[in-house]
């Protein structure tokens, strides 16, 4: 038997955070549609995004924006939480993303 399965899109995602049905503490992602729990940081890998970030802000400048551990909106269906992204230098562009 085939089961069709619901996704869900970032209006749905967010609205379940709103509502209190997913907690504010709650270490979740929405990736196509599913929502998926994070990995739990830990010293040594908080270290090294450190690391990374510093290195991409250093060699690239003002001519992007880096992103760390942040929520980044792809489509209708994913808002990872990425721990690098390198993204278009407009800080504004992501403020409802």
């Amino acid at each position: 038997m085939l089961v069709d399965i619901r996704r869900l899109s970032v209006t749905d995602y967010r609205r379940l955070a709103e509502v209190g049905i997913l907690e504010p503490d709650e270490q979740v992602e929405l990736i196509a549609g599913q929502i998926f729990q994070k990995t739990v940081k830990n010293p040594p890998h908080s270290a090294a995004n450190k690391r990374i970030e510093r290195l991409l802000e250093n060699g690239l400048g003002n001519t992007v924006l880096i992103r760390s551990q942040e929520p980044i909106t792809l489509n209708d269906y994913s808002e990872p939480e990425p721990d690098i992204a390198v993204v278009e230098f407009d800080p504004f562009y992501y403020e409802d993303q």
